[in-house]
């Protein structure tokens, strides 16, 4: 049987060109309207751990001291465990990523309004949803790199690494002379409800899978769509997947 791939080739990956998150509601659906994501560039670094259960193992032995026999069970992937840097300081992305609470400029001051500041979440706080967090990274052709082509035979030009439902704190802060980071770290659980995703922009062609981690392949036209809204602060979403 001839492969079904997209493109009929296989893929290089390199680049973390852009990182997505959404708020999610009680029942881990994206809560989507005004406010509800960030899609930014300034991604430095995400390292993502697989938190695995490698499975019961039964050895039984006779009195004689000779085994029986042996069964192992399939070890699983249980969650993923985050950590990562982002190289630009965003209030309302830190807000929308770690919970807390955004600081607004004073009526009679310069910035009326405007977000000037973030504080962290109390430990009285009510707990977080969780977010929605993709990292899109580049395709390559081997020997053709981004020339990927187009029509039937095009392959992907990006690949979304989706963590369904993350829970993120901010890290260490460093006072050094050095440029500063927005570091984090968390875990990353499947979540059931995620349909079309919080862009409505899903390329599969059933809704998302429940898993701790999906990736997924974008077309040129998809990628470009996603790329345009990179920007500061809040993104506004569809309403609802």
């Amino acid at each position: 049987m001839a492969t079904n791939l997209a493109g009929g080739v296989n893929l290089g990956q390199l680049n973390a060109c852009v990182l997505r998150a959404a708020r999610l509601n009680s029942n881990c659906a994206p809560t989507g309207g005004v406010n509800g994501g960030i899609v930014t560039a300034a991604l430095m670094t995400l390292t993502a751990d697989p938190d695995t259960d490698e499975g019961q193992v039964f050895e039984p032995k006779t009195a004689c001291g000779s085994y029986l026999y042996t069964y192992e069970d399939d070890p699983v992937v249980k969650r993923y465990n985050l950590s990562g840097e982002i190289g630009l300081f965003d209030w309302e992305m830190m807000a929308l990523l770690f919970g807390g609470n955004l600081i607004l400029g004073r009526a009679a001051g310069s910035f009326n309004g405007k977000a000037i500041g973030y504080s962290d979440k109390t430990f009285g706080a009510a707990p977080s949803n969780g977010v929605y967090l993709e990292v899109i990274v580049q395709n390559v052709l081997p020997g053709a790199g981004v020339c990927i082509g187009t029509g039937s035979t095009a392959a992907p030009v990006a690949t979304g690494y989706i963590f369904g439902r993350c829970k993120l704190v901010p890290g260490q802060t460093m006072f050094e002379n050095d440029v500063k980071r927005v570091t984090f770290s968390g875990r990353a659980n499947q979540n059931p409800n995620l349909f079309n995703g919080p862009w409505n922009d899903y390329p599969g062609s059933t809704y998302i899978p429940t898993s701790p981690l999906v990736r997924v392949g974008y077309s040129q036209a998809e990628y470009d769509a996603i790329t345009a809204a990179i920007g500061a602060g809040y993104k506004d979403l569809p309403a609802g997947s």
